[in-house]
């Protein structure tokens, strides 16, 4: 079963409807914090010899996005021009002599696809539209296309997801080039194709109630919807009803999230999605809420490509939200306790769980050169911090409302960018609920935005390190944009960080160093995660070793 060749027609953009996040090929469309071919690699990767991507729009995009996929196994191949379907795969079973799956871009199928034997593709039946292809067969053979015509009564018919498998691929390619000689045709020159070769080769046609499609808006929506209800463990979706149900086995953070949204002030509620039912019940909390198909700004960051405008706007509504938090707040004696709890405590015990790490000893011992700077060991670090987290961070005398994980992934926008729902809070600053310090919401931003966050734990990025010399080179595979993200976002908080910007920044590199010890399931997050942490530790305070540039 190994010796199947995989192609992705993948030469297309989006349909306008759907390129709010860009002009973007299907293929690499964002889908619940992944892209379309991550899904498709994990279904082929262990039973397919190669997987072509048949490209042409965009393709620099495709590119630069599967960048760490490319090798022996997955193959990006450019099309010399833009014809229809039918010529794309013709270009690419050029030499192919193996069964070949056609998976188009646009289509995740998730049953077992690659098991499946013999000539086969998959269907669905509904009634028929012009938005899909639909067919009548017997006995393996179809005897009758309809490639999106008007409809003019309503009638169930089984419909093409987009999977197919051939066995016999020089007799394939012959039936597209006789498709290619007819004039006039009603139907796409792909299509004919496949119902000349299933004259010769009967078919069987596989119904799947496991396809979601990427290149249509309400389908795409449904996707958004099903995909997610598979990805985490602890979610069930109730699709009628749009009511997400959450569990969790980190009982006390999640009563702590659960408590964050009840104890919302009733006009700032809007940030949240609705709660139906909940339960703070040590042996089975759970929460049931509104459920959003938006997207996550994580996705747009890493996925999408927005326009100047559009960030702006993702920038501005939490901007409002985080200025509307600011209206509650709150003033005792267990303030400073709570910041040194946070900043100091909770950075000191992170260290001490680093050094229980034989492979992260060097790193306090000698000195660690990250993309060429040389800084001070981690000991004298750990020094350095104890002196000026005290000095930098324990000014504030005032607690707002803050989220307190602030980050990317749980800030979800509608699709015309116009309001924020909030996910996943904290639930907890020190002793407190709801409130907290403020540049701590700043620093959790800041940490997706100028450190690259979510480019670390997506492995979206190239590294090179040595433990025994300590030493690190690391680069984020950011994009290249034709204006600077990250002083878009500085322009428009300029007022919420004020004179604050190094404190934000002491807090954001205590974060990275912090975390450090809770990503142990990938070396290669943590070095990278050491390096981010250290460069921006250095700009607020002086950790290279002296004598070095």
């Amino acid at each position: 079963m190994t010796d199947k060749k995989v192609i992705i027609p993948a030469a297309k953009i989006v349909p306008e409807e759907l390129q709010k996040l860009g002009k973007l090929p299907g293929i690499i469309y964002p889908v619940n914090q992944k892209i379309t071919f991550d899904y498709l690699y994990e279904e082929y990767k262990e039973y397919c010899s190669s997987m072509d991507i048949i490209c042409f729009e965009k393709a620099d995009k495709v590119q630069r996005r599967l960048k760490n996929y490319l090798g022996e196994k997955v193959n990006i191949k450019l099309l010399p021009e833009l014809r229809d379907l039918g010529h794309t795969i013709y270009f690419a079973l050029k030499d192919v002599v193996d069964t070949v799956v056609i998976n188009f871009a646009d289509t995740i199928v998730l049953d077992n696809v690659a098991e499946i034997e013999g000539d086969a593709f998959f269907c669905q039946e509904d009634y028929m539209s012009d938005t899909w292809t639909y067919f009548d067969e017997k006995d393996g053979r179809i005897v009758r296309i309809y490639d999106k015509e008007p409809v003019k009564e309503e009638i169930r018919k089984k419909l093409f997801v987009g999977v197919f498998q051939f066995t016999d691929t020089a007799c394939f390619r012959k039936c597209l080039e006789n498709a290619f000689k007819q004039d006039s045709l009603q139907i796409s020159t792909f299509y004919y194709a496949l119902q000349e070769y299933s004259k010769m080769h009967p078919m069987q046609s596989i119904l799947t109630n496991n396809w979601f499609d990427i290149g249509h808006e309400d389908k795409y929506y449904n996707s958004k919807l099903e995909v997610r209800a598979r990805e985490f463990n602890h979610i069930t979706i109730d699709k009628n009803r749009g009511i997400l149900k959450k569990t969790s086995d980190d009982k006390d953070k999640f009563i702590g999230e659960i408590k964050w949204y009840l104890k919302l002030p009733a006009d700032v509620e809007y940030v949240r999605p609705r709660i139906f039912d909940y339960s703070t019940s040590y042996v089975n909390p759970y929460v049931s809420m509104e459920y959003y198909a938006y997207h996550t700004v994580h996705e747009l960051f890493l996925y999408g490509d927005l326009i100047l405008q559009q960030w702006i706007d993702i920038f501005n509504r939490i901007r409002f939200v985080c200025d509307d938090f600011k209206r509650y707040t709150v003033q005792d004696a267990n303030i400073r306790q709570a910041l040194e709890e946070m900043y100091l405590t909770k950075t000191l015990q992170r260290f001490e769980k680093m050094k229980k790490d034989e492979r992260f000893l060097a790193f306090f011992e000698s000195p660690i050169t990250v993309n060429g700077k040389k800084y001070q060991p981690l000991e004298k670090i750990i020094v350095a911090l104890e002196t000026a987290i005290p000095e930098m961070l324990y000014d504030v005398d005032t607690f707002n409302i803050i989220h307190g994980d602030l980050c990317f992934a749980n800030i979800m926008v509608d699709s015309n960018f116009s309001f924020i729902k909030v996910i996943d809070p904290r639930g907890k600053f020190g002793t407190y609920d709801i409130y907290g310090d403020f540049r701590y919401e700043l620093a959790k931003l800041f940490h997706s935005v100028d450190g690259k966050y979510d480019f670390i734990i997506k492995d979206l990025f190239d590294l090179d390190y040595n433990i025994e010399t300590s030493c690190i080179n690391y680069r984020i595979q950011d994009r290249k944009r034709e204006f600077n993200l990250y002083k878009v976002f500085l322009d428009t908080f300029a007022a919420e960080i004020g004179n604050d910007l190094r404190k934000v920044e002491l807090i954001e590199a205590l974060l990275f160093l912090s975390m450090i010890p809770l990503h142990g399931e990938s070396i290669r997050h943590q070095m990278v995660m050491l390096g981010t942490g250290l460069e921006i530790l250095n700009r607020v305070v002086n950790i290279q070793v002296e004598g070095e540039e």
